[in-house]
């Protein structure tokens, strides 16, 4: 059986220039919660007139780097089982 790398399937599924909705389909959120990611400076986006596009690889690249940073912040979280604390 082959597992396929999720962002070769975003690439595969998405053109390379994307919209405020695209993204928003990728990201499992809403169309709001992308402008606001676009703002705070958390996804980087170009102005097109009044509207944002995305490049879809640095969309892909700025998941890739939240998904790894919540991995990390999972673990910190759980303590350490070699410590010995045992309660």
């Amino acid at each position: 059986m082959s597992t396929t790398d999720p962002a070769d399937e975003l690439r595969r599924l998405y053109p390379t220039i994307l919209t405020t909705a695209h993204v928003a389909e990728m990201m499992h959120c809403t169309i709001g919660d992308v402008r606001d990611k676009v703002h705070r400076g958390d996804l980087p986006a170009m102005r097109w007139g009044q509207q944002f596009r995305f490049f879809r690889d640095e969309v892909i690249a700025t998941m890739t780097r939240v998904t790894d940073v919540d991995v990390d912040d999972e673990n910190e979280d759980r303590p350490d089982e070699t410590s010995g604390d045992a309660r």
